[in-house]
């Protein structure tokens, strides 16, 4: 179990260590494990930020009994050790059964002994969302950038894995290289986290280009599209929205964050956007399946 006083860095790097040493799987799929031998490291696949809620462990301890034990947890093979990346509650659920029964207690597990740490970590912020208390948006994307930050897998894969959306996951990956550039390490940006590193970005990109320069560019940029005389970027909208979208699919959705375009949108414009946003909220919570944040 991780050391309180550890960092979420150190914990994974440390996960990472057992499963280079023993890179081979468990052996056969398993259903079912001893609570014994299910271990729990929080600061590398707890997504929630607040932790275990004691009276949801309860709760949920309190609808187990001899004959139905039925509260799923999925499990990842470190090389070492059975780890839960989704359903702490749950297993802290069964931890507070066993002690008060005094029996010893099989878990049902859903195991998970081919995926590497870093699919781990994603499919963690994935199947928490899932449950009846939804993560939080920041959580997911946090999630998601610990992920990035491991540097495993395509963006595709990344995306499919975290349940946050392709042009987020570019956005992360292009915060990442230019942090590395101002010599923050991966284990830095895990620590400090998705929002703190993305104000980071944005602020660092900023002071490289200060608003004379970026006035001289656009002006320059202007420019050479009047001189293309492409009618189409002025009277097509949507070609020019699909142009951008073909060069970076990231692109629309940034500009949209950008002072110029927020300042030229109309009152019509920004009702459709005010219109977006509300569409995400659901019944019961937050939707964050593919989320975008930019």
């Amino acid at each position: 179990m991780s050391d309180p006083a550890e960092a979420p860095s150190t914990a994974i790097e440390r996960l990472r260590a057992e499963r280079e040493a023993s890179p081979h799987q468990s052996g056969k799929s398993r259903r079912k494990l001893p609570l014994s031998a299910i271990h729990v490291e929080p600061l590398a696949f707890q997504v929630r930020t607040d932790g275990l809620d004691v009276e949801r462990v309860k709760e949920i301890a309190g609808g187990l009994d001899g004959s139905n034990l039925d509260e799923t947890v999925h499990v990842w093979w470190s090389g070492k050790r059975w780890i839960v990346i989704d359903g702490h509650h749950r297993h802290a659920a069964y931890s507070l059964k066993q002690e008060q029964s005094g029996k010893t207690l099989a878990v049902p597990v859903v195991a998970h002994p081919d995926i590497s740490l870093g699919d781990a970590i994603g499919m963690a912020g994935r199947l928490n969302n899932r449950e009846k208390v939804k993560i939080s948006k920041a959580e997911m994307l946090n999630n998601a950038w610990r992920m990035v930050c491991l540097g495993e897998g395509s963006i595709k894969q990344q995306s499919e894995c975290s349940g946050v959306g392709k042009s987020t996951i570019s956005n992360m990956r292009q915060a990442k290289e230019f942090l590395a550039t101002w010599g923050m390490s991966p284990s830095s940006m895990i620590d400090a986290g998705w929002e703190q590193c993305r104000t980071d970005w944005k602020g660092k990109s900023q002071r490289d280009h200060g608003p004379d320069a970026l006035e001289l560019m656009a002006q320059s940029l202007a420019k050479e599209l009047a001189e293309l005389k492409v009618t189409s970027i002025i009277k097509s909208p949507d070609v020019l929205a699909r142009a951008l979208e073909i060069m970076s699919p990231a692109l629309p959705g940034r500009l949209l964050e950008s002072d110029p375009f927020w300042n030229a949108l109309n009152a019509t414009g920004r009702a459709i956007l005010e219109e977006a946003d509300a569409e995400e909220v659901e019944e019961g919570g937050l939707s964050f399946e593919g989320v975008e944040d930019f």
